[in-house]
């Protein structure tokens, strides 16, 4: 079921009351069209400041037979525009560019859009809308990243029920701390208050015996996204007659890690 809202709905961010608690509370703003609603201000998990950027190293491996390759190359993501997108609300655009270490020019790879409502964040990539955040961050909660997306496509601010379909929770602990790990010449830091996201995924991609696989993201308060995780692995090998028998090692799969290597402002 897709349900429509108005401009003044959008405007206040009544659009993103997802998940059940979240569901209740857009019905009951819908039932008072006319009242003057405040939205509260949450914690700033993704500042957004025109010119700023982030830089992440990047670790991509794949196994095949038992047989890891990895390479490493480094991301940075800025801000290069401010702008209101069609319903009149605030949005910006980040370039993403690559090299390969910090000798080589940065070359632009692609485009990002991030749009920090107050309700949830939300990021556009090749055209598909997914919400990264909701606010308040609660502990456990969840909700369906492709809420703003239907069939494959970006929604213009539609509901779609997510009291059934999450695919997207907060993690155990949200406000607590968390250190990345080093990798490469990103040193292990250590931040106070995060809030850790994590896709829900089908037992059949995360069995957690023949196969496991994942998307993590960390968020830090009043820095950003500083660690961004996706993985999937097999962990079984095929018999000639096709049976699977389960291993302890990866031998099949693929990984990427992107740690936050340093901020700053062009």
């Amino acid at each position: 079921m897709i349900r429509r809202f108005s401009t003044a709905d959008r405007l206040t961010g009544r659009v993103l009351a997802l998940g059940a608690a979240g569901l209740a509370a857009a019905l009951a703003l819908g039932s008072c069209r006319h009242e003057s609603v405040v939205v509260p201000a949450y914690s700033d998990y993704y500042p957004l400041t025109l010119g700023a950027y982030r830089s992440y190293v990047v670790q991509d491996s794949t196994w095949k037979a038992g047989k890891v390759t990895t390479t490493q190359y480094q991301l940075r993501e800025r801000v290069s525009e401010q702008f209101s997108d069609a319903a009149g609300l605030p949005a910006y655009r980040l370039v993403r560019s690559r090299r390969a270490d910090a000798s080589a020019a940065w070359t632009d790879d692609s485009v990002l859009v991030v749009q920090p409502l107050p309700r949830a964040l939300l990021l556009t990539r090749s055209n598909v809308r997914t919400v990264e955040m909701i606010y308040p961050p609660v502990a456990g909660k969840g909700w369906n990243q492709y809420a703003l997306t239907v069939n494959g496509q970006a929604a213009t601010y539609q509901f779609v029920d997510t009291v059934t379909n999450l695919t997207r929770r907060y993690g155990p602990s949200v406000g607590g701390a968390y250190t990345t790990p080093a990798a490469g010449p990103a040193a292990a830091k250590a931040y106070a208050t995060t809030a850790t996201v994590l896709d829900i995924l089908p037992v059949g991609l995360n069995d957690g015996i023949y196969r496991r696989s994942g998307y993590q993201q960390v968020f830090a308060l009043g820095t950003g996204p500083v660690l961004r995780r996706r993985y999937y692995y097999e962990l079984f090998t095929t018999g000639s007659g096709g049976q699977q028998t389960p291993t302890s090692s990866i031998q099949n799969g693929t990984s990427r890690r992107e740690t936050l290597l340093e901020t700053g402002t062009l």
